[in-house]
């Protein structure tokens, strides 16, 4: 009977820690049809803002613990071929250490409000005493359907470990 007990117990307070973060970005893939071309008509560079970063804490207590949060707001120009909702973007590191792999390798999407869209990324960050300081300039561009990439912008990515 106490063996029953103790293996319950064991289930209850060892779970939350197993399980993996259950926190979701809202990107997804964006899958555009035909070979690659910088061509740029009908596009325009985004509009890029920092909203936030948050550094991991390490902690324990939950499996989200550990994860960075790096939100970026996004807003796209007036005058364009397409609407928010209906292009991808990409995100390229083209100055800086991206030993996080912040960024997911093809062009992403995510919902859209009017001309507004927020995008958040998270990677494993760990506790503060394991943790890298950020600095990264970031080229984002849009991507249409048929694949053609828009003009870039860059953005600055810069946290200590522990912030």
């Amino acid at each position: 009977m106490f063996l029953k007990y103790a293996a319950m117990a064991c289930v209850l307070f060892c779970a939350p820690a197993a399980m993996a973060c259950s926190l979701k970005s809202g990107v997804q893939p964006f899958v555009p049809q035909g070979e690659i071309s910088n061509v740029s008509a009908g596009l325009k560079a985004p509009l890029v803002e920092v909203l936030s970063i948050t550094r991991g804490i390490g902690s324990r207590h939950s499996s989200c613990d550990d994860m960075g949060l790096l939100t970026l707001k996004l807003e796209w120009p007036r005058g364009t071929d397409y609407k928010l909702r209906e292009i991808g973007f990409e995100f390229r590191v083209v100055s800086g250490e991206d030993s996080y792999q912040i960024f997911p390798a093809g062009p992403v999407s995510t919902k859209a409000e009017g001309r507004d869209s927020e995008y958040l990324f998270m990677w494993r960050d760990g506790p503060s005493a394991q943790q890298r300081a950020v600095q990264l300039e970031v080229e984002v561009r849009a991507v249409a359907p048929d694949n053609r990439r828009g003009p870039p912008t860059r953005v600055t990515i810069s946290s200590a470990p522990g912030t």
